[in-house]
């Protein structure tokens, strides 16, 4: 039986068996809030599952909370979570959780990596923490023969394609909604122990056991596109496809069209031309201002995908004349692509300008400034493989890369604030406290003091928590502060 604290382990006694080829890696995160940069996950659970999908390991791992990092009180208040399991010194840290989560993936490649909304949510959070503790691979998910599927995707492409597989629940105003904790149980998933990480994962794998046993050509279909030389070769067949994505709180849509390239700084990102709403051959002449403003168009005309993302890319199931005829034209216009991509690449700069002169960027959000050198792979090894910060200390030093030295010396000063010297660790408790006590911090940005008292407030308002649960997180927040105005490390 799987303990659910610490990094323990449960192993089937089916892990004498060889595995398949392909198996599935079901995963979830519960996490400090929804900032990738700048919260932290505090449970990872996973299930490895064979190709059909029984069950051959699960794992549920929890850490304690990073000292320089507040919570959001309406993450505490959704997973439910008690408070001092925020800070149980019997828990492993953020860095020691994140090194056997990397251990893990490279245990179980290759593996399709599978979540719920994983693709925009706990896929950026796996990321940003493998960078930010500097384990080797912060693309781990990717690579060694790794793929990725998004369930959440899937299912809009089931409710589009065979809406009949699965009953759809709605909310008070008739409106079907596609949350975890509303699915599963309409879908006859039992004692669904929603928000806690484990009991997402088996959720998630019991929606895709049903997707795979009554839409079966479909989930065949999906399947096929974990490869993105198979999703680049439908792309450029110039046959009608049909794309399935959901925008905003509308429905899920199928675009039916064609690619039409690939952004010409990123060739993962592939353009998708919807020919019902608009003729190509009318767009064929544009110059690079019309082609800009043709990517901006709303409603949109060329979507953006990522191939290596499983997109939910099918053959169209009704093309007419006029919609085959529009596809081949765009096949045939090579020139037209190649346009479209370098609009895509200028524009994402327009989007997401790098910073200027003398501007500076918080390490946080330096993750893709480029891949580590060789030897500072090397060194990312050798700091995982150390029992000990001192030693781990003596290896940042010879980083070359300046991003690993500043987020090493932030490691060791926030993991093992004992070995440094006391100068050091006052400056990061002042640092620390400036960021919290702020009032600049982005949308997306970290917590601040400020929003955890109007969350709080929030909170009590809507009835989510009580005055007793109101009172904890307070005294929580204060005693953090407390510790830092007294240059200690909490």
């Amino acid at each position: 039986m799987h303990r659910t604290h610490g990094l323990s382990v449960f192993r089937s006694r089916s892990m004498g068996r060889r595995l398949p080829a392909m198996p599935f890696a079901f995963y979830d995160l519960e996490t400090s809030g929804t900032s990738p940069a700048y919260d932290q996950p505090l449970q990872f659970a996973a299930v490895l599952a064979d190709d059909d999908l029984r069950p051959l390991e699960r794992v549920d791992l929890r850490c304690r909370l990073a000292p320089h990092i507040l919570p959001s009180p309406g993450a505490l208040a959704i997973t439910g979570v008690q408070i001092d399991r925020l800070t149980d010194p019997a828990l492993p840290s953020w860095f020691e959780m994140m090194q056997e989560i990397q251990r893990l993936v490279e245990a179980w490649a290759p593996a399709t990596w599978t979540g719920y909304n994983s693709m925009s949510f706990d896929e950026n959070f796996l990321r940003q923490s493998f960078y930010q503790t500097l384990q080797p691979d912060v693309f781990a998910t990717q690579f060694n023969g790794n793929t990725r599927l998004d369930v959440l995707q899937i299912l809009y492409a089931v409710h589009l394609r065979a809406h009949e597989a699965l009953k759809w629940p709605v909310d008070a105003d008739g409106n079907e909604v596609f949350r975890l904790d509303a699915l599963a149980p309409a879908n006859g998933f039992r004692n669904h122990d929603a928000h806690d990480a484990l009991g997402d994962v088996e959720a998630t794998r019991h929606l895709l056991q049903l997707v795979r046993d009554r839409a079966t050509g479909l989930f065949e279909e999906i399947l096929a596109n974990r490869d993105k030389t198979h999703v680049d070769k439908l792309l450029a067949s110039g046959k009608p496809l049909e794309y399935v994505t959901r925008l905003s709180a509308a429905p899920p849509q199928g675009i039916v069209g064609c690619g039409c390239g690939h952004d010409a700084e990123s060739a993962n990102a592939a353009a998708f031309f919807d020919v019902r709403v608009e003729d190509p051959v009318e767009c064929f002449g544009l110059d690079r201002a019309g082609l800009i403003e043709l990517l901006e168009r709303s409603p949109r005309v060329v979507h953006r995908l990522k191939i290596n993302e499983t997109p939910m890319l099918f053959r169209s199931h009704a093309a007419d004349g006029t919609i085959r005829e529009r596809c081949r034209e765009v096949a045939a216009s090579a020139d037209f692509s190649r346009r479209v991509g370098a609009a895509m690449a200028e524009l994402r700069v327009r989007r997401f300008p790098p910073p200027g002169p003398g501007e500076s960027v918080r390490v946080e959000e330096r993750i893709y400034d480029g891949f580590y050198g060789r030897e500072d792979k090397q060194l990312l090894r050798s700091l995982n493989n150390a029992d000990d910060w001192q030693t781990r200390l003596s290896v940042v030093e010879q980083f070359g890369d300046a991003r690993l030295q500043q987020l090493g010396r932030r490691a060791a000063v926030l993991m093992a604030p004992e070995i440094m010297p006391a100068s050091a660790v006052a400056s990061a408790a002042r640092n620390i406290l400036a960021r919290w006590r702020g009032t600049e911090a982005s949308p997306n940005g970290w917590t601040t003091l400020a929003a955890v008292h109007a969350q709080i407030e929030r909170l009590m308002r809507e009835g989510r928590i009580d005055d007793g649960r109101a009172g904890e997180f307070r005294k929580f927040y204060e005693a953090r502060v407390r510790a830092l105005e007294a240059n200690q490390i909490p």
